[in-house]
């Protein structure tokens, strides 16, 4: 059997997260939530301090941080 083909990147796009303030590990608690705006999908861009803090609260394949 031919190997299986490798996941497709979804095209770079804007997205958006709501995260509690207390899930950015700033070191307070806080019942706020705000919402992160960045690209994801096929992106490429140098790491940002946006696209850290995405890739904290999302995890691995998150945001790709480039431009849309």
């Amino acid at each position: 059997a031919p190997p299986a083909a490798p996941p497709a990147t979804p095209p770079c796009g804007l997205r958006s997260v709501s995260v509690g303030v207390g899930a950015l590990g700033l070191g307070y608690p806080s019942p706020e939530t705000v919402v992160f705006r960045y690209c994801g999908g096929g992106c490429p861009a140098p790491p940002t301090l946006h696209r850290l803090a995405l890739g904290a609260v999302l995890g691995a394949g998150g945001p790709g941080g480039g431009p849309c």
